[in-house]
């Protein structure tokens, strides 16, 4: 869908995975085996599919974590996942409403699946991802996030399922949009982050509370230290790569404060700011275009000026 490349700067955003080798699918996606019965499929960058997606077998259906940015790439993905196994697709979960994250949910819909999310995914994915296309929203796009299959099932701050004898956690943490749900397989140690966690790339703050999305973080280290972390975006990765998120978020904080703090601020704030965090984190991914944005976001969350979706009553 042609008329979704121009958003991909806005939203899709890799270690290499050393749990299987990666198997191409096209323009989409690689496919990572992180544990037994349990897939990542790791955006590949600039492409349509705009985020990770993964699904967890279990032994009567199948569970899919997000749907990426364009329903042609889901569509590969649900292919990749009948080649895999006869089981049904039960259930997806959008682990938040961005639309890299949920335009491919027709797809699942069609094919029987369930799908869930956090309360406010429900009452923002029609509304709140008109900003993402400017000012002048043209009908067409209008039209396309009207189109945007909504979740049927809905919770307040998670819920488990099962798939036969195998456990999914579904857990409501804060951070990236306010409405932000984590996938955990308990068995096989594996963690599905959604946009809480960005491996080696500067994020989309849009929405963040920064320091809530930290702590969010620092819990995924404390919490599951051994684990393996899909990342919304980016490689697969470790406890290490989290905590190295995590410091990118505090470092952000850090040096606005520092510079509000010496006297600077507007134009001088952000250029001193920019400088210290090209020292350490100038290779990451889209640094060239998340930067500036990330540090005129957290400017306005830390002065309390930042515009955040108002969660669903």
């Amino acid at each position: 869908m042609p008329r979704l490349r121009n958003l991909l700067p806005l939203l899709c955003l890799v270690l290499t995975c050393q749990f299987a080798a990666a198997k191409g699918t096209g323009s989409f996606f690689t496919l990572h085996q992180v544990g037994k019965g349990i897939w990542a499929a790791i955006a590949v960058p600039h492409s349509r599919a705009g985020s990770n997606s993964g699904f967890i077998v279990g032994d009567t259906g199948v569970l899919v974590v997000d749907s990426f940015e364009d329903p042609a790439a889901a569509r590969a993905l649900l292919k990749v996942i009948h080649e895999k196994t006869p089981l049904p697709v039960r259930y997806l979960v959008n682990t938040h409403y961005h639309l890299d994250h949920v335009a491919g949910n027709g797809v699942y819909q069609a094919a029987g699946s369930v799908i869930m999310a956090q309360r406010n995914v429900r009452a923002w994915e029609r509304t709140e991802n008109l900003k993402f296309f400017g000012d002048k929203v043209t009908p067409a796009q209008r039209k396309m996030v009207q189109s945007y299959v909504l979740p049927s099932v809905v919770y307040r701050n998670g819920i488990e399922l099962y798939l036969g004898s195998r456990k999914v956690v579904v857990r409501v943490l804060p951070g990236h949009t306010g409405g932000d749900s984590v996938v955990y397989v308990p068995d096989a140690n594996v963690v599905f982050t959604g946009d809480l966690f960005w491996d080696h790339s500067l994020p989309n703050l849009i929405d963040a509370d920064t320091r809530a999305q930290a702590n969010s973080n620092a819990l995924f280290v404390e919490e599951y230290p051994k684990a393996t972390f899909v990342p919304g975006h980016g490689e697969v990765g470790k406890a290490a790569d989290v905590g190295a998120f995590r410091g990118y978020l505090l470092a952000l904080r850090h040096d606005i404060v520092a510079g509000r703090d010496s006297g600077e601020s507007g134009k001088a704030l952000q250029a001193g700011v920019l400088k210290k965090l090209k020292r350490t984190y100038g290779t990451w991914n889209y640094f060239d275009y998340f930067a500036n944005k990330n540090i005129a976001q957290t400017v306005a969350e830390l002065a309390g000026t930042k515009r955040v979706p108002v969660p669903a009553s």
